[in-house]
């Protein structure tokens, strides 16, 4: 076949085996078909993207230019290499700025297509105010203005089945179009409106859900930082991201994010890496250590030189394995696949089957009729789906797809992040345990003084913790932070020293009094932070991040629901995940857990269990969620590479939103398979009746408006349910 010169074919990236090629030529179903065909030898796998004109394939041992020629022997086409950093992720979007593709024709933008149905709508309300209201008889006949609209109304299906001819394919496009054509020439233009009309309908459904579904990945990979301080002869100079080379120096302060990897040659910090590792608390870190884009520099001032940028940077690469399991063909996108044909052969077998058993033409044009119509398998599930996803939006629950919705009712194991998604990220204060004689409040007041204008989360709660106990801090103390450590402060003729033990051994003052204690805290996975007054110590207070309110209850009734296998999984230490997991009731924990480690565990339980959720709520579960049947991030606070990556997002983060998912979830299966049987019965008993003569062609048409007001009747319990 042939394309028009002007298509280009766009290599917008080309990893290991792995590349992504745009072009007009692959908004089109009947030329991925003949890919697909054609290039089989040298594709191990294969993914289109209709919408965004865009194919990812994974191929063998060859050479990709070997594959371009091959594309090029099939359709006139210049090749363009992409070198835009950002270029190598899209997702779906059908007016992606980022995509350079020239064409010589666009195809219809959605808001078109919804302007062409609102058209069509008007026009079947006319034609039913006339017909019913009116009494007037509305000509059908091959040269009518209703067989004008029709044909005009079909023309993206004509085009489709056109193109499937050319490549010696019979679809369910071709199918159809046939029908259409043969109900007007039969004057029977009313039943092919009818057709077009609902066939029009459900096609704009479908892309409405894909369009929504994901937002361009792309995005995933771009920090929020726009600039960096680079060091330039000892002088700070603003330059923007991109110009920032391997080899630089760049300074953060206190409250930078982190623009690139790199290894810090001065200074020290605390640096929050929840984003990368999902740890509780932030790290200490000094010379020689590794730092990450997309961390905060919660205090101190960092000197990093930079070893990575762009597409290097981890966040970057983490990104690009999460493309890659996104890339992978879903098993229920299969099987759709194989319904389809299957719909297709028994439509075709019923029509040729009546024509041969009755001899009549218009029998068999009334089953033909009936059988065309997708009504079973586009509107049984997308109303009942899209019902339920509009009930899980008024609920605070974004579904990007009705594929995802189905899956998490049947999903065997349910995986959740600690820090973030079952807890704050907010350290509240547990006990305060003080010497003999010391009065807590007195200890609080000498903590509040010390950590005053300290901006470090557990300061904050000391902070916070003073005033629930009316506690007034003087704010005339000179205080030191001491990273890493805690803070020495002076207040008038005091010194008071708070924070880890290890800063207690450098001035000299034991601990060995409360041993016993603290260590019967430490098992409980709670952070300790002792005060000292003239380096007597008075006592110390211990933390523990707040767990979500409901988070016990949502474990629970998941596993009242039949949920096998609850798991969890974070970065956190052994100690602290245990503990944690233990007064929760988890069935599995995993510890000290790198992004590739959580997205292992994910496979491993896939192995064992049918369908994985993961939920989490920052990049560092990124992989993980990509490597799930069901992605859910917990959108509140929640990073947003975790929210674009994931296929629902709990926006207020509450768990037993979780619970009501999983309601949502099995209601509208439970919809879809009521929707199934009124739109399959009334299909084979209108086949049956149409196929011995008791069903005009006219009446077969009558039929789908039956059945479909029927079936969308049934899938708006979905919408109004709030108890789902």
């Amino acid at each position: 076949m042939s394309v028009s010169n002007m298509s280009i074919i766009s290599i917008k990236s080309d990893i290991k085996n792995r590349a992504r090629l745009k072009s007009e030529i692959f908004n089109r179903s009947s030329n991925i078909e003949l890919i697909k065909k054609e290039l089989s030898s040298y594709i191990v796998d294969f993914r289109e993207n209709i919408s965004c004109s865009s194919i990812i394939i994974i191929y063998k041992d060859t050479q990709l230019s070997e594959i371009i020629t091959k594309i090029q022997s099939l359709f006139h086409t210049t090749i363009k290499q992409s070198t835009a950093a950002a270029d190598s992720i899209c997702g779906v979007n059908s007016n992606c700025s980022n995509c350079s593709i020239k064409t010589d024709s666009n195809p219809l933008s959605f808001k078109r297509k919804l302007i062409e149905f609102g058209l069509l709508t008007g026009y079947s309300v006319y034609l039913f105010a006339v017909k019913n209201i009116l009494g007037v008889t509305v000509l059908a006949s091959p040269l009518s203005v209703m067989a004008l609209v029709s044909v005009v109304a079909a023309i993206p299906l004509f085009k489709e089945s056109y193109e499937d001819i050319k490549n010696g394919e019979f679809s369910l496009q071709t199918f159809m179009s046939g029908t259409l054509i043969l109900a007007i020439l039969f004057g029977e233009a009313m039943a092919a409106f009818e057709i077009i009309y609902i066939l029009r309908g459900g096609m704009l459904l479908e892309e409405y859900v894909a369009t929504k579904s994901k937002n361009q990945i792309k995005n995933l990979i771009e920090l929020d930082v726009q600039n960096a301080y680079v060091l330039v002869d000892d002088v700070e100079v603003q330059v923007p991201l991109e110009e920032v080379s391997v080899g630089d120096v760049v300074v953060c302060r206190s409250g930078d994010k982190l623009p690139v990897d790199g290894l810090i040659v001065d200074g020290s910090g605390h640096i929050d890496e929840s984003l990368i590792n999902g740890r509780s608390e932030s790290i200490y870190k000094e010379k020689e250590s590794d730092v990450f884009a997309g961390t905060l520099c919660e205090s101190g001032r960092v000197y990093i030189k930079v070893t990575a940028v762009g597409e290097d940077r981890y966040i970057s690469k983490v990104m690009q394995d999460v493309e890659k399991s996104l890339a992978l063909k879903s098993p229920s996108q299969i099987e759709a696949d194989l319904l389809a044909k299957k719909l297709l052969r028994l439509g075709s077998i019923l029509t040729l089957g009546t024509l041969a058993l009755t001899g009549s033409f218009i029998n068999a044009f009334s089953v033909m009729i009936i059988m065309s119509c997708p009504c079973s398998t586009i509107l049984a599930a997308s109303t009942a789906i899209s019902a339920g996803i509009a009930n899980g939006a008024k609920l605070g629950i974004l579904i990007k797809g009705g594929e995802s919705l189905e899956k998490v009712s049947q999903s065997e194991v349910f995986c959740f992040d600690k820090t973030g998604t079952l807890t704050t990220g907010k350290p509240i204060i547990k006990d305060i345990v003080t010497a003999k004689g010391v009065d807590k409040n007195s200890l609080m007041e000498y903590l509040a003084i010390a950590e005053y204008r300290n901006t470090h989360p557990i300061a904050l709660s000391i902070q916070e913790k003073a005033k629930e106990l009316k506690i007034e801090a003087s704010q005339t103390a000179k205080t030191e932070v001491i990273p890493g450590y805690g803070v020495k402060s002076v207040y008038g003729e005091h010194t008071i020293v708070a924070g880890n033990k290890k800063l207690l051994e450098k001035e000299s003052i034991t601990t060995e009094r409360f041993e016993d204690q603290v260590f019967h805290h430490l098992n409980e996975a709670k952070t300790i932070v002792y005060v000292c007054v003239n380096e007597k110590l008075l006592g110390y207070i211990t933390l523990e991040h707040e767990v979500r309110a409901g988070t016990s209850k949502m474990i629970s009734d998941l596993r009242k629901k039949g949920v096998k296998h609850i798991a969890l999984i974070t970065g956190d230490e052994e100690k602290v995940a245990q503990s944690f997991a233990n007064n929760l009731g988890f069935d599995t924990v995993y510890a000290n857990q790198s992004p590739h480690d959580k997205a292992n565990a994910i496979e491993e339980l896939k192995k064992q269990y049918k369908n994985v959720v993961m939920v989490g709520d920052g990049v560092n579960d990124t992989l993980a969620m990509s490597k799930a049947d069901v992605a859910i991030s917990f959108a509140s606070g929640g990073s947003e590479m975790a929210i674009e990556v994931s296929d629902i997002a709990v926006t207020h983060s509450h768990p037993e939103d979780v619970v009501n998912l999983y309601n949502l979830s099995k209601k509208s299966l439970e919809v879809v398979n009521q929707n199934y049987w009124i739109g399959t019965s009334t299909n084979l008993i209108g086949a049956a009746f149409a196929s011995i003569g008791l069903l005009s062609p006219a009446a077969a048409g009558a039929i789908h408006i039956g059945h479909t007001t029927s079936i969308m009747a049934n899938s708006s319990r979905l919408a109004i349910d709030n108890n789902s």
